[in-house]
C-alpha cells in the first residue's frame, strides 16, 4: 500500500518572501499584498539599519485590506525599555504604533539598530491583527537600549494587506531586511 507524501510531510518553518538592502536615505519600508497573502497566517521581519536624524524613533502602521492606504486609527500598544532606565509606555486608541517609544535611536557611527518584528493574523476578520517586536540599538548618547512591545488594531473585524515602518523624524539612512511567512 502507498500513501501520498503530502499527507505525512512535516509542516512548519518559514519561507523567505522578500529580502533586500537600501544604502541610501529612504522614508519607509513597506510590505503589501504581494507578500501578505492567504498562503501564510503570520509573518516575521528581520531588519538592521541606521537612521538619518539623531534622537528619532521607528513607527508602524497597518495597511487596509487592499494595501492601498495606511490606517491611522485606532491602535493600542505597550513598549518596555530595558537598558537605560527600565521604563514602559502603554497607549490606547492612538493613530500609530511606536516601536521605539522610550529611548530613541542615535545616528552616530555605532548607533544602529536590529529589529525582529512579528506581524500576526493580518487576514483574519475575527482576531485583531497584532504585532510583537524586539529592538536593540543605541540611543543618541550611545547607551545600549533594548525594547520589546506588542500592539494591535482595536478593530478585530478588519483585514490588513500589509504594513509600513517609518520614522518619527528624518529617514532610514540604510537598512537590510528579510521578510518571512510562517508556513501553515
Amino acid at each position: 500500500k502507498r500513501i501520498d507524501y503530502s499527507l505525512i510531510k512535516a509542516s512548519g518553518g518559514m519561507t523567505l518572501l522578500n529580502s533586500g538592502s537600501v544604502s541610501s536615505t529612504t522614508s519607509q519600508l513597506s510590505f503589501d499584498t504581494t507578500y501578505v497573502t492567504t498562503t501564510h497566517r503570520h509573518y516575521r521581519l528581520l531588519m538592521s539599519g541606521k537612521v538619518t536624524d539623531d534622537n528619532t524613533g521607528i513607527r508602524m502602521r497597518y495597511k487596509n485590506e487592499a494595501a492601498s492606504a495606511a490606517i491611522t486609527s485606532p491602535y493600542s500598544y505597550n513598549v518596555t525599555d530595558i537598558g537605560v532606565n527600565d521604563s514602559y509606555t502603554k497607549q490606547t486608541s492612538v493613530n500609530r504604533i511606536e516601536i521605539t517609544n522610550q529611548h530613541y535611536l542615535g545616528n552616530n557611527t555605532n548607533e544602529g539598530f536590529n529589529l525582529i518584528l512579528d506581524f500576526m493574523s493580518p487576514l483574519s476578520n475575527t482576531v485583531p491583527t497584532m504585532a510583537q517586536w524586539q529592538i536593540g540599538g543605541a540611543n543618541n548618547s550611545d547607551a545600549f537600549t533594548f525594547q520589546f512591545g506588542a500592539a494591535r488594531r482595536n478593530d478585530g473585524t478588519e483585514k490588513h494587506g500589509g504594513f509600513l515602518l517609518y520614522m518619527t523624524s528624518g529617514d532610514f539612512a540604510e537598512y537590510t531586511y528579510e521578510f518571512y511567512g510562517y508556513n501553515k
